[in-house]
């Protein structure tokens, strides 16, 4: 026992480290490691209870993790120690003070003294470990060590499971992939032997009648007109299957956007029912509609159409001759159904499942061949589950068939997403923050139009709660149901969309509206707690040019970040200064930004060229982009300051090299990356050391930071300054070089060099 601390002695709390660390080294489970360092905390230094926070890399958010697992949300005690330890990613050790911060919700009783230290393993923050002190008590240099040696062995096993959980996830992805690139190729492959044997047969009639026509040109006696009606015949069939496989594929792929619009679904069916008459009438087969009035659903009048005209000409193919099909629809609830019922013979229960698939036909006995392109049933599926409903078919005991549908009245979000909403629109301080992030998006994107859209917690449609460069007399009108047009495409399918051409793009094909001085758009989903909350719009770039894939990765980015922050909105309700930091951290980018101090959309695409030629993974490479966009924001106050050509004092020089971890402070309420923190921190390093503000050298600074150094040397050597002129590209490209191995990475520099010189060939 130790006389003067009362604590057990070094050699004691060595041992019980070396033994914990044995321990964890062995699990990568969260919970058992949790209980192994509480264990030496506990016997090691007379610790009597710890907490565990993990901190939620996208949101920023903390989570208290218990030893089963299970995780609630915690916000740090402003000006607290998590607060501090998270800012700092430094230990803070409380040895009793009076009125010190405990973060006292986590306890039961409040600790009499409290140690947090950061969890941080591969230079990325994970969370925090608490450990609690019945009484006061003061820590020598050895707890203190022993304390974060501990916390860092935690912190390795803590990103062990993870790496665990994200290899166990990459594995199923890479399964599932697998699966799906199997299946697609098969598919393909069957599709193609199916097509080839469909048109084989029109092929082969065309030519038969064909051929006789050349050969009895000089016979008066030839039935010219009835072959050539076949002829025509066998074309039309032709086109009507090549005209649904476009239609299968499109729907298949889930890409094909709703015209969503008020259906009165009673006169619809009439209106089918009506139409097929003629046909019906050939077989002698009686058509029933019955539906209840004034029945009024929210779909794709066009396609609701195509879906019931597939399912009762179907039917009365399959009905006797003489026989019934009924029709019933009917409002079950929040959704409608449908019943398209003959009277044949019915499907037998092994074909039930396949029904549905491309050119099946099941073999009934007795039955003759039956026409049709083999796809009508697959369509009318697909239409089906592109409006968020299901179709299934049913063989009852009493014979015939049918097939029975149920869809939403309304295309809506889900009630997820509209219960998250609930809790977030309508709030002041949000409000503030969406009008801020279009005027930052508008900024960043170089773009006239912005607008920013959510979920409507009543009616599950997306409304404009904020824009930039739209008639506001209008806004309140403008509402988009979800799976219709490009935002609810987006808000439904939960992915960016680049539109290059809105007029010829396969999936939204339509005129392109006025107010829009170009036909191409950006649309980015808003996710919060893996839901879809809104969606922001990008339109008229000021270059008059397309959006490209750069502007995508870069607008995806900043949206992801404005998710975070209204995830941690969702998660501490009433607590106003996590949605007023980040509404500032905004507002200071669009400052930078409308004052030219940020970089370029040109340093954006070359940053992403260069890392994609070094072979960076795509969010690496996504990673580069977006850093490159914001590299200097804490560069911005020292503009003035240091816009003179004599040599810099020593404050100057100090301030200077600051500037990389200001930067990182006026991110800090929308970036919680830890990746991210270090290219900022990082694009100032040198190859050889000499830089700032760490002096890493070499493979020590991120390969991100090595190409962003490239490419603000090369801006800034080529850009014009008040107090020299710009260079010449070859100028700069030489000094490059020069540098290369001094303060650049050679392979970085070649890479660069590479790029420029592809470009300038092109041009």
């Amino acid at each position: 026992m130790d006389a003067r601390t009362g604590h057990q002695p070094d050699a004691h709390g060595i041992e019980q480290l070396a033994q914990a660390m044995l321990a964890l080294r062995s699990t990568a489970d969260v919970g058992t490691a949790c209980t192994i360092a509480a264990g030496c905390a506990g016997r090691a230094l007379d610790a009597t209870d710890y907490r565990l926070l993990r901190l939620d890399r996208r949101s920023g958010a903390m989570r208290l993790l218990d030893p089963a697992g299970v995780e609630t949300p915690y916000l740090a005690e402003e000006g607290g120690p998590v607060e501090w330890v998270v800012r700092h990613e430094r230990a803070w050790f409380d040895e009793g003070a009076v009125g010190a911060s405990r973060e006292t919700l986590l306890w039961n009783e409040s600790p009499g003294s409290l140690a947090a230290l950061p969890l941080v393993a591969s230079g990325a923050l994970l969370g925090c470990l608490l450990l609690g002190f019945k009484g006061r008590r003061g820590f020598s240099q050895r707890d203190r060590q022993l304390a974060q040696a501990l916390a860092d062995a935690l912190a390795l096993t803590l990103e062990r499971a993870e790496l665990h959980r994200l290899v166990e996830e990459e594995r199923g992805r890479r399964s599932e992939m697998e699966r799906r690139v199997h299946s697609d190729e098969e598919s393909s492959a069957s599709l193609m032997s199916l097509v080839a044997h469909e048109i084989r047969t029109p092929l082969t009639a065309i030519k038969a009648y064909t051929e006789t026509l050349i050969d009895t040109l000089s016979n008066p006696h030839t039935p010219r007109e009835r072959f050539l009606g076949i002829i025509n015949e066998e074309c039309d069939r032709l086109s009507r299957l090549v005209t649904d496989i476009l239609d299968l594929s499109r729907l298949e792929a889930g890409q094909k956007p709703l015209r969503v619009a008020r259906t009165d679904l009673s006169g619809l069916t009439r209106d089918v029912v009506e139409s097929l008459q003629p046909v019906a009438a050939l077989r002698q087969v009686e058509l029933q509609v019955s539906a209840d009035a004034g029945i009024e659903v929210q779909a794709d009048p066009d396609l609701l159409r195509r879906l019931f005209v597939n399912l009762i000409s179907n039917a009365i193919k399959f009905a006797p001759v003489g026989g019934h099909v009924r029709l019933h629809a009917r409002v079950d609830g929040e959704n409608w159904s449908a019943m398209v019922q003959d009277d044949g013979p019915g499907i037998p229960a092994a074909d039930l499942p396949r029904v549905f698939e491309r050119f099946f036909r099941g073999q009934r006995e007795g039955e003759q061949p039956v026409d049709g392109t083999g796809l009508g049933l697959a369509i009318a599926r697909g239409i089906t589950e592109l409006h968020g409903g299901r179709l299934w078919a049913e063989s009852p005991p009493e014979g015939g068939t049918q097939f029975c549908l149920t869809m939403p009245r309304q295309q809506m979000a889900s009630a997820r997403a509209r219960r998250i909403a609930r809790l977030l629109v309508g709030r002041k301080d949000l409000r503030e923050l969406f009008e801020a992030t279009v005027e930052m998006v508008a900024a960043t994107m170089d773009a006239e139009i912005v607008s920013l859209m959510m979920v409507d917690p009543e009616r599950g449609d997306l409304f404009i709660v904020a824009s930039r460069g739209l008639d506001s007399g209008k806004l309140d009108r403008r509402r988009i149901g979800m799976r219709s047009g490009v935002a609810g495409s987006v808000a439904a399918w939960g992915r960016p969309i680049l539109v290059d051409n809105i007029e010829t793009d396969r999936r939204f094909r339509r005129l392109n509206h006025p107010q829009y001085n170009t036909k191409s758009l950006l649309s980015i989903p808003i996710q919060v707690e893996g839901e879809v909350l809104g969606v922001v719009n990008v339109n008229n770039k000021t270059s008059r040019t397309a959006f490209d894939d750069n502007d995508l990765a870069l607008l995806g980015a900043l949206v992801e970040r404005i998710g975070s922050a209204v995830e941690r909105a969702y998660a501490y309700p009433d607590i106003g200064r996590v949605v007023e930091e980040a509404t500032e951290a905004i507002r200071s980018i669009t400052r930078l930004k409308h004052d030219g101090l940020l970089g370029g959309r040109d340093a954006v695409g070359m940053a992403r060229a260069v890392a994609r030629a070094l072979d960076m993974g795509t969010s690496d490479v996504d990673a580069v982009g977006y850093v490159a966009a914001i590299r200097d924001l804490g560069m911005a106050p020292l503009r003035d300051r240091l816009a003179h050509a004599s040599p810099l004092d020593d404050d100057e020089r100090h301030a200077l090299m600051q500037h990389p971890e200001a930067g990182v402070e006026m991110i800090r309420p929308l970036e919680y990356l830890g990746s991210t923190r270090e290219l900022i921190l990082s694009h100032h390093e040198r190859w050889d050391g000499t830089g700032y503000p760490r002096r890493l050298q070499g493979q020590q600074i991120p390969l991100g930071a090595r190409i962003l150094a490239v490419i603000d040397a090369w801006e800034s050597m080529t850009s014009g300054r008040p107090y020299r002129a710009a260079r010449r590209p070859d100028e700069a490209m030489a000094e490059l070089r020069r540098e290369a191995g001094r303060q650049f990475d050679p392979e970085v520099v070649e890479a660069f060099a590479r790029i420029q010189g592809g470009q300038k060939a092109a041009a």
